[in-house]
């Protein structure tokens, strides 16, 4: 399956979203991002990842709020670009964790 199939195009600027270009571009780093704005810097495709605003946990320069921020004052003036959000999990799955829990305990000593 295709990463692109994982998202959802919330805007397009002066460009149309290329699916086969973003799946060559995206790396894996990019996946735990809730956003991705793609940019054009000198015909050469950019992504920056973003966290929804309801993230306590990461500075407010990776939320939500600040993609335009991003895109006004890190991209080329008037460059095109596109806002995608991740519809579906692109985690990969994580092996069982539960060999701890099935550990029997030791019997407390009697008295």
């Amino acid at each position: 399956m295709a990463l692109s199939e994982n998202y959802t195009v919330l805007k397009e600027f002066k460009t149309v979203f290329n699916a086969e270009q973003f799946n060559e571009k995206i790396v894996h780093v990019l996946l735990k991002y809730d956003f991705i704005v793609g940019d054009y810097a000198d015909e050469h495709l950019r992504l920056k990842g973003f966290y929804h605003n309801k993230r306590r946990d990461v500075e407010d320069s990776l939320k939500e709020a600040s993609i335009e921020t991003y895109i006004t004052e890190s991209c080329n003036y008037m460059c095109p670009h596109y806002v995608l959000e991740k519809t579906t999990s692109t985690r990969s799955p994580r092996k069982n964790r539960s060999r701890n829990r099935n550990r029997k305990r030791p019997k407390p000593a009697e008295a």
